[in-house]
């Protein structure tokens, strides 16, 4: 009773906080969800609908390029200024033979609480349906609205808005994760963070022997004065967690922010117009030396990507989207390249349409022959034009008898070299760089027995003793793994989601959720290898980009592409000269 009670005055406390204004994005409370069932949704909507409004011929947007950086150096390669956040003047006519270094000095840390996600719709009253049955069963649950509405030069193009329902308030993250086993069993929960009151404080800027220094509040823009010049950050993180992680300088074009971040460190962000963003993204998702029609296929479906996803991402962060895979890799002007530059030119604000909306387009490296279904990879809701399907074409020789879902037609799956787009060894007379793919679509890893205790005691937290077996729960239609049960002599886990998955049996990330477990057992029937046979690279749903590539070039036009991978929808072009025109 008493742990109860003091459960509820944490809650009140918090309450009192969002009451009192420190956060314009705070979800509704236990009580006003309670005292607002009466209140129509379409008033609800009306009231709490956020809108962001884009400029057609030249749409921009903002992008997060580093954040939790206890350092940050950079020059510029031409002439600029230093001016506050707010636009006054810091430092003017400063000139390319500086190195700046800026390092946080007194900061605060955003303050926030944390909560449980369990899963999120596109309609108010579901959201609340399952709220109602939370709170029933002693969850404190409320719904909070995360996303935009969309709009170019008054069209709305774009509806993000989502409604997810979310358990408890703590005010650490230790403290919710100890309660998410308990919503496991229906949900694949996760930990999201609401900023109560941001962060704040002064960072310092200095140069490299030391003669200047400057001392401003919560951050700085780097000013290029020539609208051509580029700023040069050094030592970005990238592909953090995965087998490609490293640091790189980046070259990038326009205006520069550097400010405090949620935990009291650095960030830099960039604000620039979205078809100059593209032509950063387009390179650093798909190779240039990728055929013409397929690099303009990824041109539209990021472009899509973008505006689908605004307000969705990154709900407590000061941009639309960040710089990785998270949201899409973008590369600056480090790795522009002719060929992704004319795919952007020549779809200038081309998007997928469904329902006369921008379609969310996600994409991945390769499908492994099958597409899978976007709830079975994600959260609710899911997605008419992104069901799982055979990469293939109408002609192909499919084993279409197979359930990849079922363990011995997906062994059988695995070990074959079907008919598909994305088997490269299957076609003639395609570039080099999609048979160098060919060594993804499909793949095999060797673990020793204590090897992989140790990987899986390292990224669980818990120790499960010796590894007996790893169990196939459920796999999605394209044979991707749903839910594991890892069985030890101490402990047995279950594993939800293709990423967890991946991210559990690996020293960074598998390459895919499909795979099979071979274990070999020594002279004692114990295990002492496990051997995972895989198929593909990514999440796999939406376009196959070495499928893409494989139909380009066999003659397939980026619309062909496009209607395969996207069934249903439709190109247009919303902004740029003629817009508004059916493609």
């Amino acid at each position: 009773m008493l742990k109860h009670l003091l459960y509820l005055a944490l809650l009140l406390t918090l309450n009192s906080l969002v009451a009192g204004g420190e956060s314009k994005n705070l979800e509704e409370d236990m009580a006003r969800t309670k005292s607002g069932d009466s209140e129509s949704s379409s008033r609800r909507k009306v009231e709490r609908i956020r809108k962001k409004e884009l400029v057609g011929q030249d749409p921009t947007v903002r992008v997060g390029l580093m954040e939790e950086y206890d350092r940050i150096d950079f020059n510029v390669l031409d002439e600029y200024d230093l001016v506050t956040l707010s636009g006054e003047a810091i430092e003017t006519g400063l000139r390319n033979d500086t190195r700046w270094h800026v390092v946080p000095d007194r900061t605060q840390e955003a303050r926030a609480i944390y909560s449980i996600l369990t899963t999120a719709f596109a309609k108010r009253d579901a959201a609340d349906k399952l709220r109602r049955s939370l709170s029933q069963k002693n969850h404190p649950s409320r719904v909070v609205e995360v996303g935009e509405e969309v709009s170019i030069d008054g069209r709305l193009v774009a509806n993000n808005i989502k409604y997810r329902v979310l358990v408890g308030r703590w005010s650490t993250e230790r403290e919710a994760r100890q309660h998410i086993d308990e919503f496991r069993e229906n949900f694949a929960p996760r930990i999201v963070r609401q900023i109560v009151k941001p962060a704040s404080g002064t960072i310092e800027i200095f140069n490299s022997d030391y003669t200047k220094s400057i001392m401003v509040d919560d951050g700085f823009k780097i000013m290029p004065k020539n609208p051509q010049a580029v700023v040069k950050l050094f030592d970005v993180r990238e592909g953090t967690g995965f087998h490609w992680e490293r640091e790189v300088d980046r070259i990038y074009p326009g205006v520069i922010e550097v400010c405090v971040d949620h935990r009291g460190m650095l960030m830099a962000i960039t604000e620039l117009p979205l078809e100059l963003y593209l032509k950063g993204v387009v390179p650093a998702e798909m190779s240039s030396n990728y055929p013409l029609d397929a690099l303009k296929a990824q041109a539209v479906a990021a472009r899509s990507e973008v505006l689908s996803k605004i307000g969705l991402k990154h709900p407590n962060d000061p941009f639309d989207l960040c710089a990785h895979v998270h949201c899409q890799a973008y590369s600056g002007c480090s790795h522009y390249a002719e060929r992704a530059s004319q795919a952007v030119d020549e779809t200038l604000g081309q998007v997928l349409m469904l329902d006369n909306r921008v379609a969310e387009a996600v994409y991945s490296a390769c499908c492994g022959g099958h597409t899978e279904d976007k709830v079975n990879v994600w959260n609710p809701p899911d997605a008419a034009h992104l069901k799982g399907k055979w990469d293939a074409s109408e002609d192909a020789d499919l084993p279409t008898n197979l359930d990849l879902s079922k363990e011995l037609d997906i062994e059988k799956w695995i070990s074959a070299r079907p008919d598909v787009w994305c088997n490269t060894s299957n076609h003639m007379e395609l570039p080099d760089i999609l048979y160098n793919a060919d060594r993804h679509f499909r793949w095999e890893v060797v673990y020793s027995r204590r090897e992989l205790e140790e990987i899986i005691r390292r990224k669980s937290g818990e120790d499960i003793g010796n590894l007996v077996d790893i169990v196939p729960l459920q796999r999605g239609n394209s044979g991707r793994l749903m839910e594991i049960e890892i069985l030890g002599t101490l402990k047995n886990l279950k594993v939800q989601r293709e990423l967890n998955i991946r991210n559990i049996l690996s020293h960074k990330y598998l390459e895919s959720a499909c795979f099979t477990v071979e274990v070999e057992d020594g002279a004692d029937g114990r295990p002492i290898n496990f051997i995972l046979h895989g198929a593909g690279w990514g999440h796999g749903v939406g376009m196959c980009q070495v499928g893409a590539g494989v139909m380009a070039s066999k003659g397939k036009t980026y619309k062909e592409i496009l209607t395969h991978y996207y069934p249903g929808t439709r190109i247009e072009k919303i902004y740029g000269k003629n817009a508004q025109e059916d493609e």
